[in-house]
């Protein structure tokens, strides 16, 4: 079941626009009026959206879907646009139609709309941040998707540009403004804190970002454990899977696997050996190179 969640209050025209376009495009209740009447369309002439943003379907979940539809039928149609070889993309609806397989269905309801892949893209990326089931890896991939859809950039490039605008925003105020009037529609947070705390996401680990997209870990604790040293993240994942250790008990487990850097000889020689004394000592080449490493710890330590 899909529940709109997003505002228009403060939003800017065109922007208000792009939204309100794919909402309606996905079927949105507000605009069922104007819907067009689905189409019966064999399961095996549709195919899955290789960019949909979201990934996972829990099999449980489908398994119970799979039933109600046996049961029901697909009681909301999904969407998909025509391809060249006589086969439907589908643009959202990708769980009902696993499931609808799953339930042994020869056909489903499909409305069929040509789209370019920019505006199945768009729309795929309003339809899945409405879910209120949505983790938090997808609607990061989401909400990165629109940015970059509508700054005409690729995915990678809205990463850059995020985070040039949040360190110097008056750099290129119109284009804050538009990020400003983007968030406000798509609500639950602005973009400097998504930039701040939603796309470190996008740096996890494959086995993190699997089990927060499968729902078994909290994007929080996939975070902390994103900062362990690698060869402990598959450990400490099990251990919050099987353990359920809270925030704090995983803070103390990470806590526990650091060296207790005071009682390391090397660092208690280092302190004696870094002096301006012993630094004029060295030749030239020595000295450039130990500054540059010291400049190197300095900003890994920070």
């Amino acid at each position: 079941m899909t529940k709109n969640r997003f505002q228009s209050k403060g939003s800017g025209a065109g922007l208000g626009n792009l939204l309100n376009r794919s909402l309606q495009f996905s079927g949105s209740p507000s605009d069922q009026s104007s819907a067009e009447l689905p189409h019966q369309l064999p399961v095996e002439s549709l195919q899955p959206n290789p960019r949909q943003p979201r990934r996972y379907f829990d099999s449980a979940g489908l398994l119970q879907l799979a039933h109600s539809i046996r049961e029901q039928g697909v009681l909301q149609p999904l969407m998909a646009r025509p391809l060249e070889d006589g086969r439907y993309e589908i643009v959202y609806g990708e769980r009902r139609w696993r499931a609808a397989q799953q339930a042994g269905l020869i056909s489903v309801p499909v409305i069929v709309r040509s789209l370019s892949p920019a505006e199945v893209d768009i729309i795929s990326a309003v339809e899945n941040l409405q879910r209120e089931d949505l983790n938090r890896f997808d609607e990061v991939t989401s909400k990165l998707n629109l940015v970059a859809h509508h700054f005409g950039v690729s995915v990678e490039s809205a990463v850059v540009l995020l985070k040039q605008l949040r360190n110097d925003p008056g750099s290129a105020p119109e284009q804050v403004q538009v990020l400003e009037q983007l968030f406000a529609q798509l609500g639950r947070e602005q973009w400097t804190s998504f930039v701040t705390n939603g796309l470190p996401a996008l740096q996890l680990p494959a086995t993190l970002i699997q089990a927060v997209q499968s729902g078994r870990l909290d994007y929080s604790k996939a975070v902390l454990i994103s900062r362990a040293p690698q060869r402990h993240h598959a450990d400490l994942l099990q251990r919050v899977l099987t353990e359920e250790l809270t925030h704090a008990d995983l803070r103390l487990a990470i806590a526990e696997l650091q060296p207790t850097l005071h009682n390391e000889p090397v660092l208690e020689q280092l302190k004696k050996n870094i002096s301006v004394r012993r630094l004029s000592k060295l030749t030239e080449l020595q000295r450039t190179r130990a500054l540059k490493l010291m400049e190197e710890l300095n900003d890994l330590l920070k």
